[in-house]
């Protein structure tokens, strides 16, 4: 009765007529105030951008862009979705993906599970911590990151520089960066399972270079570009380029490792495989925060993660040697395409750390039969070692060391989530939204 009662309060201010203000190409339903859109279903318009939807109730809608359409609920709060994707929505406030039916609920891919409007709000309630350490920034114009990238963007810590149009090659587009930038959000998800709140965001001032940490003043970034570095004239990877491109040496004063590559053309085919899109993304977002986040965050992990023979002395006795070590005799870890295969030799050593850390975070997340190509990397990670069951009993150094240094800090994103995000032929949207 109380929502009769306000209908009928409603219907007396209401605009009549075509069209609708929310969704201008939604058919009048010869009663006022009352539209059908082919895509969100029946609503009640109100003039201020706010509709009562006969299935979602109150909704407010601050724009009337289908291809973006972000929507607020009162209890649910921001919602994200496309009229092309409808009904599966993004839920900000649990950071995940849901189909939503109004006779079921909300449907949880993963768990296979339907939820109620009253659980997901619980479950989101649950789930919403929040702190000064966690911010989520704009993609912005920058031309103070040479001549190379345009556009840069920080999430929770990690920078990301984003290559231009520039030497020949297409500019990475804007969707692709917020795209890099929402899995850095879901990595670093402090309402993620395990998460230890006080080491994460450690670990986001270890990214930063804050004051204190073992990098201070050199703050860790990650580099997106197109292609390839030989689809670049010059190739900004080698000696010509890194010279050619003004203010490149100016980078020197951030920690970089690898590069984030749209659309990769390393192996002469541009790749436009969703799940081949996800480990290419993953792996070098690991490399850069394993190296430069992850130590120095988790009690002990500095001392237990030391990877780099250069800086870091007692190598040979780190926790994270011994686990390599164990893997490469007990058959789960293959050196045979780093350096000269010996562990002990230090630029060997550096590069085996990094690409260790990537394979056992994906065998504990049961992330390579998900996403690698035909779910294998077998020999250089053992199929044996593709679950967390088979990497306690193959390697358990490299179990406890995953346990104690990197679950406290780094979230298992929801391969839905991701497949969503990532899909075939450069789909899928980021749902990222900045502060």
């Amino acid at each position: 009765m109380k929502y009769l009662k306000l209908f009928f309060l409603l219907f007396a201010c209401s605009a009549k007529g075509n069209p609708s203000a929310t969704l201008p190409d939604s058919s009048y339903l010869e009663s006022p105030g009352w539209y059908n859109s082919t895509w969100l279903g029946t609503y009640y318009e109100q003039s201020n951008s706010w509709i009562f939807h006969t299935k979602l109730e109150w909704l407010y809608l601050p724009s009337s862009d289908t291809q973006s359409f972000w929507i607020y609920h009162p209890t649910l709060q921001w919602l994200w979705t496309t009229s092309s994707i409808y009904p599966w929505v993004y839920i900000n406030e649990i950071t995940e993906w849901r189909y939503y039916f109004a006779q079921l609920g909300f449907y949880e891919a993963e768990s296979q599970q339907w939820y109620s409007q009253s659980e997901l709000i619980n479950q989101s309630r649950l789930t919403s911590y929040t702190s000064d350490y966690y911010s989520s920034g704009a993609l912005a114009a920058n031309t103070s990151i040479s001549s190379w990238f345009d556009r840069s963007l920080e999430i929770n810590g990690l920078k990301l520089f984003v290559a231009g149009a520039v030497s020949g090659q297409t500019a990475v587009p804007e969707e692709w960066a917020k795209k890099v930038a929402q899995t850095v959000k879901l990595l670093t998800n402090p309402n993620g399972e395990g998460i230890d709140i006080s080491s994460q965001e450690q670990l986001i001032q270890v990214l930063q270079g804050a004051t204190g940490t073992w990098h201070a003043g050199y703050p860790a970034a990650q580099r997106l570009a197109y292609g390839g570095g030989s689809d670049y004239s010059p190739n900004p990877l080698t000696d010509e380029g890194i010279e050619a491109y003004e203010g490149f040496q100016n980078l020197d004063k951030y920690l970089m490792n690898d590069m984030v590559w749209y659309r990769n053309s390393s192996d002469g085919e541009v790749n436009n495989v969703g799940n081949y899109d996800i480990a290419e993304v993953l792996e070098h977002l690991m490399h850069t925060i394993h190296l430069y986040g992850v130590p120095g965050a988790a009690p002990g992990s500095q001392d237990a993660l030391k990877w780099d023979p250069e800086f870091h002395i007692g190598w040979q006795t780190s926790e994270l040697y011994l686990a390599i070590k164990e893997a490469v005799n007990n058959g789960i870890f293959s050196l045979q395409d780093y350096g000269d295969e010996n562990i002990d030799t230090p630029d060997t050593y550096r590069v085996a750390s990094k690409e260790y850390l990537y394979l056992l975070n994906f065998g504990m997340w049961e992330f390579g039969q998900e996403f690698w190509e035909n779910g294998t990397l077998a020999p250089e990670w053992s199929d044996r070692a593709r679950t967390s069951a088979g990497v306690e009993q193959n390697n358990p150094l490299g179990y406890a060391l995953f346990n104690k240094y990197i679950e406290p800090v780094l979230s298992r994103p929801n391969p839905s989530d991701l497949r969503t995000i990532y899909q075939d032929d450069d789909g899928g949207i980021s749902g990222y939204q900045s502060d």
